[in-house]
């Protein structure tokens, strides 16, 4: 579009925005990158101030545009309904934009001026209209001289938006506190959480007020802890995990319900014959070469490797000092048994959470108390710090023994090994034992062999799941822990900063 070949005057504001839309579009192919340093930030403040009298026009021709009530000849219910549909705006954004607008003309004059001037921003704006307008006492105290709506827009040319969001809330609260009180009381009443479940997981939905979300962002953010060096997740993530984390400590503490005849926690249920396929599945604890081997670097064993089904590990797959193989399940034979039989406390061995999934193939999968199905290796993980309550049913469904559950490490064990270990044993990883569980080998317990505390390493609740999700071999050689990944490298703790 061409503009008028003179500047336009204020009485023909349509060919200025014209003009001004005509150089907007040739402004967005501009090749920034072009400019030197301060000329791009000088453009960027030239923008921000463009855009914050933009918004003053906009304001301005919504209500003019409202007032002239065209906008009802085209069958919309309401103001806002139309220009959602003439911008293609959401429903919440288009309200906002009509709101802000109305409290622009009706009660911020000032604040209207100084957006138009380019002092304020538009997110200064919003909180004004948001915060200054809910109830006719904060309206009125906007006209005071001294601490109204003047005052206001001359704090929030010195203050970020987020800064200036609380002076204006505690303004207001001391402006207004009957009304503080009955916007609390509101939005307590307003407070909800969705969970639903979906295909392949749950989703969270929800709205808490400004305490309550604030006790919750607290909570999560103790149980996220530090972030590692080696930590990818984003905070979005870690917010679930930590989510997460707290239910388990919740249950796992068992101080809900305490006179409940079951008191709540996660229940699976899986067939004996499934437990022990998965037991059998697992990797083998035996080193490549028994206890008694030669250290290599770091005191780790020389060569530890993990029997491959069918047999001993391939000896034309050499293997790398201080390494461990990825390794695979055994077959279960006297050798391995009688290994279990010889160990004792002290001695090398083995945690891995490699599963050959053939082995499990035809049997009924383990599930949750709403029939959800149970992958594998997330039954690995539940076993895992679990307690175990025997069922044996007859014909017909006909419960014929309900055993007493029981824990596969006790609790004077579990003490012992939180003394041991102190704190999450992952490399680099201190979390202490209130957010832990202990790890072990569901192998040993297939052969039967005797519970130790050599058979448990104390790992937080994300480590844990770590290990069984990426398949991490642990290894106890030397009294201390031993981390590898599937391809066999070590796991060390990330190094110093700079």
């Amino acid at each position: 579009m061409t503009g008028p070949s003179t500047p336009p005057g204020p009485d023909d504001p349509l060919a200025a925005l014209a003009e001004v839309a005509a150089t907007l579009s040739t402004l967005a192919g501009t090749e920034w990158h072009g400019l030197p340093g301060q000329a791009v930030h000088d453009a960027l403040d030239l923008l921000e101030q463009s855009a914050r009298r933009l918004e003053a026009a906009r304001s301005a021709v919504l209500t003019a545009a409202e007032a002239n009530g065209l906008w009802a000849l085209h069958g919309s219910r309401t103001f806002a309904a139309w220009l959602r549909a003439r911008t293609g705006s959401t429903a919440a954004a288009a309200a906002r934009q009509v709101r802000e607008a109305r409290a622009l003309r009706d009660h911020l004059p000032v604040t209207r001026a100084a957006l138009g001037a380019g002092r304020l921003g538009a997110q200064h704006t919003t909180v004004l209209v948001r915060e200054t307008t809910r109830t006719a006492r904060l309206r009125s105290q906007l006209a005071d001289p001294e601490v109204g709506e003047r005052f206001l827009v001359e704090q929030a040319q010195e203050m970020d938006a987020g800064t200036f969001t609380s002076l204006v809330q505690a303004w207001a609260v001391a402006a207004d506190p009957e009304g503080a009180d009955r916007a609390w009381r509101e939005a307590d009443g307003k407070e909800e959480l969705t969970l639903s479940p979906t295909t392949g997981g749950w989703q969270v939905r929800g709205w808490l007020d400004d305490v309550s979300g604030q006790v919750v962002s607290t909570a999560l953010g103790a149980h996220a802890g530090r972030k590692g060096a080696e930590d990818e997740r984003t905070p979005a993530q870690r917010r679930a995990a930590a989510l997460v984390s707290l239910a388990h400590q919740s249950l796992d503490a068992g101080a809900q319900r305490t006179a409940a005849r079951i008191r709540p926690h996660l229940t699976v249920t899986v067939s004996l014959e499934l437990l022990r396929a998965l037991a059998a599945a697992t990797g083998s604890a035996v080193p490549a070469h028994g206890p008694g081997l030669s250290a290599g670097p770091l005191g780790l064993p020389a060569q530890l490797a993990l029997s491959a089904p069918g047999g001993p590990q391939d000896p034309a797959r050499p293997q790398a000092p201080g390494s461990v193989a990825a390794g695979g399940p055994v077959e279960v034979g006297p050798e391995a048994s009688s290994w279990v039989e010889r160990w004792r406390t002290g001695d090398d061995h083995v945690i891995s959470t490699a599963l050959d999934p053939a082995s499990l193939r035809g049997l009924a999968p383990a599930t949750l108390e709403d029939g959800t199905p149970v992958a594998p290796a997330l039954l690995a993980r539940l076993a895992c710090e679990s307690q175990l309550s025997r069922v044996v049913f007859g014909p017909d469904s006909t419960v014929l023994d309900a055993g007493r559950d029981k824990r596969i490490f006790p609790a004077n064990q579990v003490r012992a090994i939180i003394a041991r270990d102190r704190h999450c044993q992952w490399p680099g990883c201190d979390e202490p034992p209130g957010f832990g569980e202990v790890h072990h080998s569901l192998w040993w317990a297939l052969h039967r062999g005797r519970t130790d505390v050599e058979h448990g390493v104390l790992l937080c609740w994300h480590h844990h799941d770590w290990v069984h999700a990426r398949q991490v071999t642990i290894t106890r050689s030397s009294g201390r822990w031993w981390f590898h990944d599937r391809n066999g490298r070590q796991v060390t703790a990330p190094g110093p900063g700079p």
